[in-house]
């Protein structure tokens, strides 16, 4: 329960996909994961190794090989066809949610169970910024008419340090534009 309440919660919109998976595809999905990100980043080592040898015989040959790297990570591999990632930008379709560093809310028609596994595709806005994180249900608020949704709460599982630090990063820049909202709000009221 401390754990929980580590982090401060706030309300959000985001592009959200999530499907219920069994405990061994969740290993077997972070293990797989694991292995992209992990041949992604020996790519990126010798890539940079690469741009800057090149940025010392040739500056502008080696800057431009770096824009075009960073062009290509922005574009991200997880677009790329059949690696088994979503295309969230493809709908475009708005989720509210409650968000903290470790944990989220958020209302849905699926039928869920406390303890599944689920994983969860997200893209943050305005940064676009894509996550895939696994975590389990903690408990569901069901709905007390058919029409309406049920209410979820998830625990992120196995969070690595950088998928939270993007989390807390994205909870701060929203938390500045909710104040900076607020503080316009009292501006235009006086």
């Amino acid at each position: 329960m401390e754990d929980r309440r580590r982090f401060f919660r706030l309300d959000d919109e985001v592009v959200l996909d999530f499907e219920t998976l069994s405990r061994e595809d969740v290993t077997a999905w972070r293990e797989s994961h694991q292995q992209k990100k992990d041949e992604i980043a020996q790519l990126e080592q010798e890539i940079g190794s690469h741009i800057s040898q090149m940025r010392s015989q040739n500056p502008t040959m080696g800057r431009l090989l770096e824009l075009f790297n960073q062009k290509i990570n922005m574009l991200g591999a997880s677009h790329l066809p059949g690696s088994g990632e979503r295309d969230l930008s493809a709908t475009e379709a708005r989720t509210r949610i409650n968000l903290s560093a470790c944990g989220m809310a958020f209302h849905t028609y699926e039928e869920v169970e406390t303890e599944d596994h689920l994983l969860l595709h997200m893209q943050l806005k305005p940064s676009n910024t894509e996550l895939s994180l696994t975590g389990r249900v903690v408990s569901i608020e069901k709905a007390s008419q058919p029409d309406e949704q049920n209410l979820v709460r998830i625990d992120f599982h196995d969070l690595k340090e950088s998928e939270q630090e993007v989390l807390i990063q994205h909870l701060f820049q929203l938390q500045n534009r909710h104040l900076k909202l607020r503080s316009e709000d009292s501006a235009n009221d006086e």
